[in-house]
């Protein structure tokens, strides 16, 4: 594999960056839970984009490039599902991975049907939108969908839209870090900025370690997903997996270096915290994921250094 994305994609993620900086970046997410109707302002920035034409199933270039967008959502919060919106049907639907229990999704007021799935791929439905959202601490636009249509729809959309989902955490955690490094550079105690403190070090040092693995694990899966398609099932819950590990990890140790001001929405890593939740609780936590994986692994083997059950 190459980790690096081609350049295609790199080009596609500076745009989008730029773009969604002038939405207002993380400001558009803390504007749009008082103000829901923000968000339209983000499918005209999707469509001058080209992002609505996009089809990450179609080729490896278009499917680096849906990463390395999700990934720039993710680094301000968008307020919008793209990595379901990008795995959409000819319909228009969007396409999520839904518990096997309460079907909830993310902004499931924005579209009028979604295309759901469960992560085991037993059950797959289409089913409409809700007009509320819960407004639980599950997260700010997180709504239950409604009228459930069995149907099929095929798994390999599920994996691509939870493979985005895990570049759109890896996007957070990336501008989590460089947040914390602006704070701990800015705030002045006993008369020098906190960075120079050495624990202060080893948890930035060691944060930034944990999301640039993320990055390496996500660079692979990318390939390896482009390569087999649905046989990539457990890399993907694997991904996934290491993702919810790093957020848990990485968002405590960004909030705490920030001290309570890390749990105050009038700063960035607070909100961004709290709007990654869904993404982070739906549609399994880290204990269901690591039980899919075990799941997957049995049924469907596994890539790696060493075979199933050999020997270090």
């Amino acid at each position: 594999m190459n980790p690096v994305l081609p350049e295609e994609a790199v080009q596609v993620a500076e745009a989008a960056r730029r773009a969604f900086a002038d939405l207002g970046g993380v400001e558009l997410a803390r504007y749009s839970e008082t103000d829901p109707k923000q968000r339209e302002k983000i499918v005209v920035v999707l469509s001058q984009l080209g992002l609505d034409a996009l089809d990450p199933r179609t080729d490896p270039i278009s499917l680096a490039a849906a990463a390395a967008s999700c990934a720039e959502a993710g680094r301000v919060a968008l307020p919008y599902p793209l990595a379901a919106s990008l795995v959409r049907d000819s319909d228009g639907r969007p396409t999520v991975a839904v518990p096997n229990s309460q079907v909830r999704v993310d902004h499931a007021d924005l579209f009028p049907q979604w295309r759901v799935g469960t992560l085991d791929g037993g059950a797959s439905f289409v089913a409409s939108g809700a007009g509320q959202a819960l407004g639980t601490r599950l997260g700010p636009f997180v709504g239950p969908l409604n009228d459930l249509r069995p149907t099929e729809v095929n798994f390999g959309d599920i994996l691509c839209q939870q493979l985005l989902v895990s570049w759109t955490l890896l996007g957070a955690l990336e501008n989590a870090v460089s947040l914390a490094t602006f704070h701990v550079n800015s705030r002045i105690q006993f008369g020098k900025p906190i960075a120079t403190f050495q624990a202060v070090q080893f948890q930035l040092a060691d944060a930034a370690v944990i999301v640039a693995g993320l990055r390496e694990l996500a660079g692979f899966t990318l390939w390896r997903f482009s390569s087999v398609g649905e046989a990539a099932r457990a890399d993907v819950l694997a991904l996934r997996l290491h993702a919810l590990e790093s957020a848990r990890a990485v968002f405590r140790t960004c909030q705490q270096l920030h001290g309570a001001a890390g749990v105050c929405d009038e700063y960035d890593i607070s909100i961004l915290t709290r709007m990654m939740q869904p993404a982070l609780r739906l549609p399994a936590g880290i204990e269901q994921t690591a039980e899919l994986l075990a799941d997957a692994v049995t049924m469907n083997g596994f890539v790696g250094l060493f075979p199933l059950g050999g020997r270090a």
